[in-house]
């Protein structure tokens, strides 16, 4: 073959890949090497957010989403410890672990609304409780769980976990099972104190602690526990409750006339990720309305788009945004480690 030919056969080779180009073939392989790192929960969780929001974003932009275990503290260290070549893009937070990531400078992204249109139909608490530092995707009430046939008159109030008659039948979660702060602000509030003033709420708890027949490590030590009865009544959160008595156990659920503290899962965009366009673009189909209803409805929390529609035993079972009790963790933030501390050494020690 003469040069002629070799240089005829490399500019038809250009032509042709700038046509692909112009038809977005390269763009679509592109894609399909993109990979996006997220994190979540196993169980439930895993299974309604590959359903609703992993498996049809892969479908719909060819990228790859990687879906990283853990707990969200672990995940705000490694944004930190990595924040100039982040192993994470987007994490997802929970309570009070993402308050305290908004208050870091340099790690995640101011983000940028008017890339994230499916944010306009975030209800604004799920996005200015962040500073818009972050956004929320789902939430989930924590309540008062009991078994229907071993407590005689059904629980209404905060109040009824101090009830003589539930001493050595009670449950309550350890720092590392989740809500443990939610429990000392509800402690303080129902007898007279507030975030600002924890005491009355220590003092409760103290008076509680006998009665208590464990604090629990994590989300699976309660299944048995209620399962056989050894314990009857308990602070926990509504899905995991719901989850017990589908299986056939007579556990019901309550939203106590205070109010039910809300735990809500929030988007974080590291701040250097390589990824940023991805990021965006999964975080805003992970607010549409669709991905929200699917997620919603099969895992039975709540959806932070307010176009979402619940339906079947969702609907009968997520409390309304009246029924949640909003604590202000802004101020709490200051206090959090000497909490944690101090339910370290005066609570469960």
């Amino acid at each position: 073959m003469t040069r002629t030919h070799h240089i005829a056969r490399r500019r038809l080779i250009g032509a042709g890949a700038a046509f692909g180009a112009a038809l977005g073939a390269p763009a679509i392989l592109r894609a399909q090497t993109r990979t996006l790192v997220t994190t979540g929960y196993g169980g439930l969780h895993e299974k309604w957010f590959r359903t609703a929001v992993i498996e049809p974003f892969e479908k719909q932009t060819g990228a790859k989403i990687q879906f990283k275990y853990g707990a969200a503290g672990e995940w705000l260290t490694s944004s930190i410890a990595n924040k100039d070549d982040p192993e994470i893009d987007v994490p997802m937070l929970s309570l009070p672990v993402a308050m305290r990531a908004i208050t870091l400078e340099g790690i995640f992204l101011d983000l940028d609304s008017a890339r994230i249109p499916n944010a306009a139909d975030v209800d604004p608490m799920f996005f200015d409780l962040y500073r818009r530092r972050a956004v929320g995707f789902n939430y989930g009430d924590f309540g008062i769980c009991y078994r229907a046939d071993k407590v005689g008159a059904a629980p209404k109030s905060w109040k009824d976990l101090w009830n003589p008659a539930h001493a050595g039948k009670l449950l309550l979660p350890d720092i590392t099972a989740g809500a443990v702060l939610e429990v000392i602000v509800v402690s303080a509030m129902i007898h007279g104190g507030s975030e600002t003033n924890l005491e009355p709420g220590w003092a409760a708890l103290k008076q509680l602690k006998p009665g208590v027949l464990r604090f629990f490590k994590n989300n699976t030590e309660p299944v048995g526990l209620f399962e056989r009865a050894e314990a009857q009544i308990g602070a926990w959160f509504s899905a995991r409750s719901y989850a017990i008595k589908d299986s056939g156990v007579p556990l019901d659920y309550v939203v106590p006339a205070e109010g039910a503290p809300v735990g809500v899962l929030s988007f974080h965009i590291a701040r250097n990720t390589k990824v940023r366009d991805l990021a965006y673009e999964f975080v805003n189909f992970a607010l549409s309305k669709q991905a929200q209803e699917t997620f919603a409805n099969g895992v039975e929390y709540g959806p932070c788009n307010v176009k979402a529609e619940l339906v079947g035993r969702a609907k009968e079972r997520v409390p309304t945004a009246k029924q949640l009790l909003r604590i202000d963790w802004p101020k709490l933030q200051a206090q959090i480690p000497a909490m944690q501390q101090r339910w370290q050494r005066e609570i469960v020690a």
